[in-house]
């Protein structure tokens, strides 16, 4: 089934004799592992050894699963190889938990069938994530997963390469198989179960080494993760595995630099992309909804190594450069800030402060770069230069803390690990809110086109309660009328990370003392030109046309406005004003 290589041999014996082991005495087929985790919920998954059995999780937040909460029941199923997943809500923020399972009516009492997390904070929290990339279960030494462990973090983010099985089959018991390995193997298998995992794929694990949109497999792959991966709400994103979640203030998007990839060794231009054109939209999107969320940190999760001359490359932005530059520009043209990029691929430690990281047109998209890895693998090094490192080498692995006190700015400290010698590296930054209040902002949207425009976009964020109104004053200077999309959004924070959004937000827009527009539910308008306004302006789509946030889109003539936004229904919460100047 596997290469057998000498040196790994013992391993990989240990590893089959697990699985035997697993199928022998236990209902499970593998180790369970956890994820999904946000302030409230969690998910674990599992793959089970027969269809029709009937498996809740147990969370508890003491080690014997005494007064336990219980998800619903899932019966396993042939249809997904017999793997579920099951999620526990209504949980404590910032608590640790602990994990079992019930299987037919009885809870399984194995070492391998208990696990633990810890829930994520609400609001400003200080936490510690790792990460790395880059192993193989049938490699002797996996030291690095039992250091991982040992550091207790909050969570781990494994950016790619979760091993090196190399399939490219359209036969989706493959990969469920490729999982099997990695959950069966004792270490990997304990830090899986007791420390919550975001992963996203890189070549190797999704359909063989420099595997692309256009692999055989791809379709496999994609069931395969969906049924076997605790993974967050995937995006609307093309197919893709591309997800977002929030960590206290800090939002964290992860892209998926495979599934839709165009093949790296076509020519370099504006139609050849390394996250398929509907990712793109999505990645945008959110980049712009945490911009307006005002996250001081947005962490970018992207497997590949952004840092390289144009065309020096094979396997990384450097060959998709023309896309890269887009991305710069989009980032500098919204305001972005604050952007860190946490990349795989690399078996090397390394970090950019910014120096060599900006492919914006004229400069203005610094992005903060973090390479940890190798996990098992041999050192390497692409890319660069970088302002640290690289070190290549393996038993690599990084950790990020972040300090947040609740004001303005927040702290992160980056280490660059490796087993046995301890930190290589280090880089300390800081990230900044933009300060937003819920006084009144004021400021000129656009100019002319014959002229520059002092500014395209302006929002605002507030809590509403009783009669309190929110306001957002906006000047349409020059000559000209200008489209304007303008928006206040409630229930739609929600998947954001802000749960105690206004539930139903009522806009009105006033020149003057004069009410000219005014809107209570989005989906009562003209919502074919109002999505297509959120297409045009970059702006993160609703939760759904019935969602009771509200949007107008309006040719507005040069003037002085306002957008005012109240509760329809006297509830409180938060709210988001945004005006936009829509090309």
């Amino acid at each position: 089934m596997f290469p057998c290589l000498p040196r790994h041999f013992g391993t990989f014996v240990a590893v089959l004799a697990l699985a035997a082991a697993l199928r022998a005495q236990t209902p499970f087929v593998s180790s369970p592992w956890c994820g999904n985790v946000t302030a409230t919920s969690a998910t674990a998954a599992l793959r089970v050894v027969n269809p029709g059995m009937k498996v809740r999780l147990l969370v508890s937040r003491t080690a014997d699963l005494s007064e336990s909460q219980f998800s619903l029941p899932v019966a396993s199923s042939a249809e997904t190889g017999n793997a579920v997943k099951l999620e526990v809500q209504g949980l404590l923020p910032n608590t640790e938990y602990f994990y079992g399972f019930e299987i037919n009516g009885s809870v399984s009492g194995e070492v391998i069938s208990r696990g633990r997390f810890r829930t994520f904070p609400l609001g400003a929290a200080s936490f510690k994530i790792a990460f790395s990339s880059c192993a193989d279960y049938r490699k002797e030494d996996q030291s690095a997963f039992s250091a991982i462990e040992a550091e207790r973090p909050l969570l781990f983010i494994n950016t790619g390469d979760l091993h090196y099985n190399d399939t490219n089959s359209t036969n989706v018991e493959d990969y469920r198989r490729n999982y099997d390995g990695v959950l069966q193997h004792p270490v990997q298998a304990s830090l899986y179960r007791n420390i919550p995992v975001a992963y996203m794929w890189d070549d190797h694990d999704f359909s063989g080494n420099d595997s692309d949109g256009g692999s055989i497999g791809r379709d496999a792959a994609r069931r395969a993760y969906r049924e076997r991966v605790p993974h967050y709400p995937l995006g609307s994103a093309g197919g893709t595995m591309a997800q977002a979640f929030t960590i206290g203030r800090v939002r964290v998007i992860m892209t998926d630099m495979r599934s839709a990839a165009d093949s790296r060794l076509i020519p370099d231009n504006a139609a050849k992309s390394h996250l398929g054109e509907a990712q793109k939209t999505w990645f945008k999107q959110e980049l712009i909804a945490a911009r307006d969320a005002d996250f001081p940190l947005i962490i970018w999760v992207c497997t590949a190594p952004w840092i390289g001359t144009a065309g020096s490359g094979d396997d990384d932005w450097s060959v998709y450069s023309t896309e890269r530059r887009e991305i710069a520009n989009f980032i500098k043209a919204n305001r972005i800030k604050n952007v860190t990029l946490i990349s795989g691929d690399m078996h090397a430690l390394a970090y950019d402060n910014g120096a060599h990281s900006d492919y914006a047109d004229g400069g203005g998209a610094p992005l903060v770069v973090l390479h940890a890895a190798a996990l098992t693998s041999d050192g390497s090094s692409k890319g660069g230069p970088y302002t640290g490192g690289p070190f290549p080498g393996n038993r690599q692995y990084g950790v990020l803390e972040v300090t947040d006190t609740g004001g303005t700015t927040i702290a992160a400290n980056f280490s660059g690990k490796r087993v046995g010698e301890g930190t290589k590296l280090t880089y300390d930054f800081t990230a900044q809110t933009s300060g937003k209040t819920t006084s009144v902002a004021s400021a000129p949207l656009s100019g002319d086109s014959t002229g520059d425009k002092a500014l395209t976009a302006i929002s605002t964020r507030g809590r509403i309660v009783g009669g309190d109104v929110l306001i957002a004053g906006f000047v349409v200077s020059g000559r000209s009328p200008r489209n304007v999309m303008i928006r206040a959004v409630g229930p739609s924070l929600v998947p954001h990370g802000v749960p105690d959004a206004l539930p139903n937000p009522k806009l009105v827009v006033y020149q003057g003392p004069t009410a000219i527009a005014d809107n209570d539910d989005w989906g009562t308008g003209n919502v074919t030109q109002i999505s297509a306004g959120f297409v045009r302006g970059g702006l993160f789509p609703y939760s759904s046309q019935t969602s009771k946030d509200s949007a107008l889109f309006l040719l507005l003539a040069p003037g002085v406005y306002t957008a005012q936004v109240r509760s329809a229904d006297g509830a409180g919460g938060v709210t988001l004003v945004e005006v936009y100047d829509v090309p």
